[in-house]
């Protein structure tokens, strides 16, 4: 990519986002978490803040007690420290209950969580906090290569975790449009310690928001959530003002961690939205992932795009790595040029969403190509040749640019720069889509 020194200040603007909050303990209700969250709210000022307090319902889905994480960790007989929740937050089980004292060898074994396969990582050990009810269970994660040299009798572990009310807190921003038809980008403030898995791509959407708050006379309305995985969806969908407004939504996993970048459909995978972001990725991606509803991460789109709602969701993240829920989905593995790819391809999608619209002649018969600086030589550009004829044929006040570019499998940009090129010469006119 040749870098501008207007993307220098993208990357250095998502560098410190990411270095100022991604080692933050943030679970599903923390301190941390909603730290992270009011911090983005006083950057963005326009934005406000749904706090839902812990035991409410959404949905079905309760809001958790809020966790306290006052000092874990895990040391021989003799002081010798061996995980430590302040080196890394992974270390300690999220949601993790209280425990104190000394065990033995084969207990403590029986409380910790490891990948042979991955014997140098630190495994996150997210489900209690998904979990119903209350928390009882205590647990650390290790690297296996930690595990295997343990070789004492007996170790002393001391977790000082308490569980009390608190509030959940979801961002929602919301940039108004011509018209309340509504597209959200959402992605979630959770996964304590890891980049590409969330935070990374709230860094995506904050460029994305900032670019289009610079857009004039925006057609649809845009909005941004924020909030920890599953309950911010369901508590957005069951208490935020406007859902109803709702037309499509992006949810966004997983941009920069040096795979190939790709999509996952709606659930209905016919939509407009489906369409328009199959016809950028294969005009506009040299190498991509396309998967069915939730095939490439699957996360809150079957909130919003499942039962009751059925709003058309897609996601757009990159494809599965070895550092998947480790404490290796770190600063140092996060790949700045693949996050600046992700926003090039989403505003070339916003752009059609925004200027999509139905091109409708203002001519007989087929065109002088030439007298406007339109003709192909078939010789050179036998299909380009062709499809500026099959373009003018379906060109007949019904379909869309992006209707003609889907039927004859074309790139979108070619088909509108030849109907604004029309349009230039008085030859056509539009109809919003």
């Amino acid at each position: 990519m040749v870098r501008t020194l207007n993307y220098d200040h993208i990357i250095n603007r998502i560098k410190n986002l990411l270095e100022n909050n991604y080692r933050l303990n943030r679970v599903t209700v923390s301190d941390d978490t909603s730290k992270f969250v009011k911090e983005l709210s006083l950057k963005i000022k326009s934005a406000e803040l749904l706090s839902i307090p812990s035991g409410t319902e959404c949905l079905t889905w309760v809001v958790p007690q809020k966790w306290i994480v006052r000092e874990a960790y895990i040391e021989t007989l003799y002081g010798k420290r061996i995980a430590d929740f302040e080196w890394n937050c992974l270390y300690l089980k999220s949601y993790s209950a209280p425990f104190k004292g000394k065990i033995s060898h084969q207990e403590l074994i029986s409380h910790i969580l490891y990948d042979e396969s991955r014997p140098d990582s630190i495994i996150y050990d997210y489900r209690s906090q998904y979990q119903f009810g209350k928390k009882t269970e205590w647990g650390f994660s290790l690297p296996y290569n930690t595990v295997k040299i343990l070789n004492e009798k007996e170790y002393f572990v001391h977790i000082d975790t308490e569980f009390e009310s608190g509030t959940m807190d979801v961002l929602d921003w919301i940039l108004p449009g011509i018209t309340q038809d509504t597209i959200f980008f959402a992605a979630h403030t959770c996964h304590p310690g890891q980049v590409n898995d969330g935070i990374a791509c709230i860094a995506v959407i904050m460029e994305i928001f900032e670019w289009l708050q610079q857009k004039d006379n925006r057609r649809y309305t845009y909005r941004a959530i924020f909030g920890p995985e599953y309950f911010a969806a369901a508590a957005f969908l069951e208490h935020a003002q406007q859902i109803e407004n709702l037309k499509y939504g992006f949810y966004l996993d997983m941009l920069g961690n040096g795979k190939k970048l790709g999509f996952a459909t709606s659930f209905q995978a016919n939509t407009y939205i489906d369409t328009i972001t199959k016809n950028v990725f294969i005009h506009h991606v040299q190498d991509y992932v396309e998967r069915e509803y939730r095939g490439l991460w699957g996360n809150d789109e079957m909130f919003y795009d499942g039962p009751d709602f059925y709003i058309p969701t897609v996601c757009i993240g990159r494809d599965s790595f070895e550092n998947y829920h480790t404490d290796k989905d770190n600063f140092e593995n996060c790949n700045f040029d693949q996050l600046l790819e992700s926003i090039d391809i989403l505003k070339k999608i916003i752009n059609i969403f925004e200027a999509d619209c139905i091109p409708v002649r203002l001519y007989k018969g087929p065109l002088y190509l030439s007298r406007y600086g339109l003709y192909i030589d078939p010789k050179k550009n036998d299909k380009g040749y062709k499809n500026l004829q099959n373009i003018q044929t379906l060109m007949n006040g019904e379909n869309s640019c992006m209707d003609i570019a889907s039927i004859l499998d074309i790139d979108y940009e070619f088909i509108k720069y030849f109907v604004d090129t029309l349009h230039y010469n008085e030859l056509v006119t539009f109809k919003n889509q």
